[in-house]
C-alpha cells in the first residue's frame, strides 16, 4: 500500500470527491476495528472487514486536515492498512473514515502524549556467571579471569532502558553462554538506544590461564597474570613466590586469579585465591607461599576429637592473612568439624557461611577469621588467613577429674586445660572464651577452667541476681598478667529483661568476700555472652544489676585513695561521673599508669557518647574485649590502625597518637602551626597538624622542661584531662 500525503489543495479536491463526513453514516457493507490510543511516533493499523472491491481510508488531524490516505483491497472479506504517526503529531482525536461512495463508516483514535525519543544505550546489569566484574554504567572496558577448569562462562547483560536492545557477540539476546579458551578471551556488548542509533559497546577480557605443574622445591612465580596449578600426588615443598611491597614493619601484595589443586590419598585438594586479594605480612616474611600439603594427624591435637586430616598452607613461620575470602575445599570431609593451628594453639572453626560463594565469605568473615560449609561430601573452609587446617570428629569427653577447691566455693569439675605461650593465646572451652594477649605473660603457661559446681557458700549480694554457672580460673604461675586479659561468658537471657537490668561479669575478691565488676564490659545479645577485662585469674561468673534511673538520682563522688590532691583530680572524677572510666577494685585509680590503645578509644567512645557502629574489623580486634568500641570508633572514621588488618590494640598509646584521635573525634578546625617545644623535631609527619591543633586550643601541655615527649606514653591521668578539656571544647 502507498502512503501519499497531500497538500491542502490535493485534500480539498479528495474530499470534494468522498461523502462529506457529516452525513457519513455507519455502513452494513464496511466495518472499523476499534484503534487504541497511540502516542506520537506509534504505528496506526486500520482494518475491519467489507464486501466491497476496495476500501477508501483517510486519517484526519484534530485540525481536519487529511494526514494519511490510502486505498486498500480485501483478502477475504477483511481490509487492513498501517501507517506511522509523525515524531511531531498534532496531539488530540484523529477520525478515520473507510469505505467507498455511500457505504462509508467513522471511527476515532486519540494521540495522547509526545513521543520521547531515548538515546539510553546504557547497561544496566553486567554479570558473568563464573566470575565476578566492578559493573558501571559509564564503564566499558572489563577484566576477569577464571581457572582452567573452567571451559565456557555465561555473560548476561541487562540495558538501562527496557526499549534498548542487547546484543552479545553479534546475537541479540540478553544472556550467551561463551566458550573459553586458554589465553584471553574477548566477549562485546553491544546495546543499541531505542532511537535505533544510539549505540554503545562493553568489551570483556576473560582470561583462562593454561595449567603449570608444580615442581618440589622450585616457586612458581606470582605476575599479575591469574594463575591455575597442578600440584602432582606425592609432590613435596610445592611453592610459589609472591612481588611485595615493604611499608614499615608490613609486606603487602596484590594478587590475580590463583587456582590451586593437589593430588592427594582424600582426593583433589584444591585453594582459590580471587583475583585482587591483598595479601599482609611481616617485614621479615620470605615472599614464598607453601601450596597445600597434606599432613600427618598426629601434627594436630585436638582436646576430646580425633583428627582426621591436616592440611598445611601458607608460610609456617609467619601469619598471611587476606582481604577476600580464600577458599579450601578439603574432599569427602563434610559432616565434620574443623579448625586451624597458629602458634601451637588449636582454635575450632565455629562460624557457618550462609552460601558457599565468594561474596558470602567477603561480606560474612570478619579479618583474619574463617567459616566453614559442606558442599555435598566436601567440607569447605572459606578463610582470611593461612595456617595449618584440620578436619576432625568430636568424641564424647571423658569423665572429669575433680579439683580439690582450695578456695571457698566447694568442689568443682574441670572443663578444660590449655597452654598459653608466652606471645599470647586464646583458651575457647564450652562457651568460656579467654583471650591473652601478646606480652602479658613472660613464659607459657597452663590455663585451667574450673566449673563451680557447689554455689551455696559464695557471698550473695541482694543488688545481684546470678544468670551464669560461677567459674573459676586458674593458671599454673603465680602473679598478675602484665596487660588486661578478656574473659567472655555465656549466660542466660531468659532469666533476665535487659531492658530494666545490667549484666556484667564479676570476679569474686576472696579478701573482703564481695564480688566485683570487671573493666570494659561489653554485652552480645544475640550470642547470650558478656566479656570483661580482668589483670588476674580467680572465680567469675556473670550477674544481673537492677538499673537506676540516671534522672532520679544524682551520681555520687567517687573517693580513690590515690588521686586525692593529683593534679588531674577533677578530670578523673568528671570523667568517672560520666561512666567513661572506672577505678580498680582495690579502691585505687592508678593515675600514672599508661593506658593503651583499646582502652584510650573505649574511653573516647563513652565520653563522647559516639553510637554503636558493626562494620570494620581488625585481624587483632575481633576477639578482643573492645572490638566493639574499636569497631564504632573506626566506623566513625577518628581511628585507623597499623595497617587495614592491624590496630595494636594492647599497646601503649603515645602522646602524638592520642592527638590525633583527639582532633578527629572533636572534629575541630585544624592548624598547621601550634605551640614551639625543644622536641618539636620529633613529632611524625602524619601528627604534626593534630599536634599542632590540641597544643594551640589548649587540650594538650608541655612537661616542665620545655618538651612535648610526642612519642612517650599516656597515662591515665593524661588522658582523662585532655578527653575532658576536648569534651568541654566540643560543648
Amino acid at each position: 500500500m502507498k502512503i501519499r500525503l497531500f497538500n491542502i489543495a490535493t485534500i480539498i479536491a479528495l474530499l470534494l470527491t468522498l461523502m462529506p463526513l457529516n452525513i457519513i453514516a455507519a455502513s452494513v457493507n464496511v466495518t472499523l476495528t476499534d484503534i487504541p490510543t497511540k502516542n506520537p511516533g506509534d504505528t496506526v493499523t486500520i482494518s475491519g472487514t467489507t464486501s466491497l472491491n476496495e476500501v477508501i481510508i483517510k486519517a484526519i488531524r484534530p485540525n481536519t486536515t487529511i494526514l494519511y490516505y490510502d486505498v486498500a483491497v480485501p483478502i477475504n472479506g477483511g481490509y487492513t492498512t498501517s501507517f506511522k504517526l509523525p515524531i511531531d503529531a498534532d496531539l488530540g482525536n484523529y477520525t478515520v473514515v473507510a469505505g467507498k461512495g455511500t457505504d462509508v463508516i467513522t471511527g476515532e483514535f486519540t494521540v495522547a502524549t509526545a513521543a520521547v525519543v531515548r538515546t539510553n544505550a546504557n547497561l544496566k546489569a553486567l554479570q558473568l556467571s563464573e566470575a565476578s566484574v566492578d559493573f558501571s554504567a559509564d564503564k566499558t572496558e572489563y577484566s576477569a579471569s577464571v581457572g582452567n577448569n573452567v571451559t565456557s562462562i555465561t555473560v548476561s547483560a541487562n540495558a538501562d532502558d527496557t526499549e534498548a536492545t542487547v546484543t552479545i557477540n553479534s546475537e541479540k539476546t540478553n544472556s550467551k553462554q561463551i566458550n573459553l579458551m586458554e589465553g584471553s578471551n574477548t566477549v562485546l556488548v553491544e546495546v543499541t538506544a531505542q532511537d535505533g542509533t544510539t549505540r554503545k559497546i562493553y568489551s570483556l577480557y576473560i582470561k583462562r590461564p593454561a595449567t603449570q605443574i608444580a615442581v618440589p622445591n622450585v616457586p612458581i612465580l606470582v605476575s599479575t597474570e591469574p594463575l591455575s596449578i597442578s600440584v602432582p600426588a606425592g609432590s613435596m615443598n610445592a611453592t610459589m613466590q609472591v612481588p611485595t611491597v615493604t611499608l614499615g614493619t608490613i609486606k603487602h601484595a596484590t594478587l590475580p586469579l590463583i587456582e590451586v589443586k593437589v593430588a592427594t590419598s582424600l582426593g583433589i585438594v584444591s585453594v582459590t585465591i580471587p583475583a585482587g586479594t591483598q595479601i599482609t605480612a611481616p617485614a621479615n616474611w620470605d615472599n614464598v607461599i607453601k601450596l597445600p600439603e597434606i599432613q600427618s594427624n598426629s601434627s594436630v591435637s585436638v582436646a576430646n576429637g580425633a583428627v582426621s586430616t591436616v592440611v598445611e598452607v601458607g608460610s609456617p613461620d609467619v601469619t598471611l592473612t587476606f582481604d577476600k575470602g580464600v577458599r579450601l575445599l578439603i574432599p569427602n570431609q563434610a559432616g565434620k568439624a574443623a579448625g586451624y593451628v597458629k602458634g601451637s594453639i588449636f582454635t575450632p572453626i565455629t562460624e557457618t557461611i550462609s552460601a558457599d560463594t565468594q561474596a558470602a565469605a567477603d561480606r560474612e568473615i570478619v579479618a583474619g577469621g574463617d567459616a566453614k560449609i559442606d558442599v555435598n561430601s566436601d567440607q569447605v573452609i572459606w578463610t582470611k588467613h593461612f595456617t595449618k587446617f584440620a578436619s576432625y570428629t568430636t568424641a564424647p569427653p571423658t569423665t572429669p577429674t575433680t579439683s580439690s577447691g582450695s578456695s571457698g566455693g566447694g568442689g568443682s569439675s574441670v572443663i578444660n586445660t590449655d597452654i598459653i605461650l608466652s606471645n599470647g593465646g586464646t583458651v575457647n572451652q564450652n562457651g568460656v572464651v579467654i583471650v591473652i594477649p601478646d606480652g602479658a605473660v613472660t613464659s607459657d603457661i597452663r590455663v585451667t577452667v574450673d566449673k563451680v559446681t557447689n554455689t551455696a557458700t559464695l557471698p550473695a549480694t541482694p543488688s545481684l541476681k546470678l544468670v551464669s554457672d560461677v567459674y573459676e580460673i586458674k593458671k599454673d604461675k603465680f602473679g598478675e598478667f602484665s596487660k588486661s586479659v578478656s574473659i567472655t561468658l555465656p549466660f542466660d537471657k531468659t532469666s533476665v529483661d535487659l531492658d530494666k537490668t545490667s549484666v556484667a561479669v564479676y570476679w569474686l575478691n576472696e579478701q573482703t568476700n564481695q564480688w566485683i565488676q570487671l573493666d570494659n564490659t561489653q554485652v552480645d545479645k544475640a550470642n547470650s555472652t558478656v566479656s570483661g577485662s580482668v589483670n588476674h585469674f580467680t572465680k567469675f561468673a556473670v550477674y544481673a544489676a537492677v538499673q537506676t534511673d540516671a534522672s532520679t538520682s544524682a551520681p555520687g563522688s567517687v573517693d580513690f585513695s590515690d588521686i586525692k590532691g593529683h593534679w588531674a583530680e577533677k578530670s578523673i572524677q568528671d570523667l568517672i561521673q560520666l561512666g567513661a572510666i572506672n577505678g580498680y577494685p582495690d579502691g585505687t585509680f592508678k593515675p600514672a599508669t599508661n593506658i593503651t590503645r583499646a582502652e584510650f578509644v573505649s574511653v573516647v567512645v563513652k565520653a563522647f557518647n559516639l553510637p554503636a557502629k558493626d562494620g570494620k574489623v581488625f585481624a587483632d580486634t575481633a576477639n578482643h574485649w573492645a572490638h566493639n568500641s574499636i569497631s564504632t570508633a573506626a566506623m566513625h572514621g577518628i581511628i585507623s590502625g597499623y595497617s587495614d588488618t592491624t590496630f595494636g590494640p594492647d599497646d601503649l598509646i603515645t602522646r602524638e597518637q592520642m592527638a590525633v584521635l583527639i582532633a578527629s573525634v572533636n572534629k575541630m578546625e585544624l592548624v598547621a602551626d601550634g605551640k614551639a617545644y625543644a622536641d618539636s623535631s620529633d613529632v611524625s609527619d602524619w601528627a604534626k597538624v593534630a599536634i599542632a591543633t590540641t597544643t594551640s586550643k589548649g587540650l594538650m601541655d608541655g612537661f616542665e622542661d620545655g618538651t612535648l615527649k610526642p612519642k612517650g606514653k599516656t597515662t591515665r591521668a593524661e588522658a582523662a584531662t585532655v578527653i575532658l578539656r576536648a569534651l568541654s571544647l566540643k560543648q
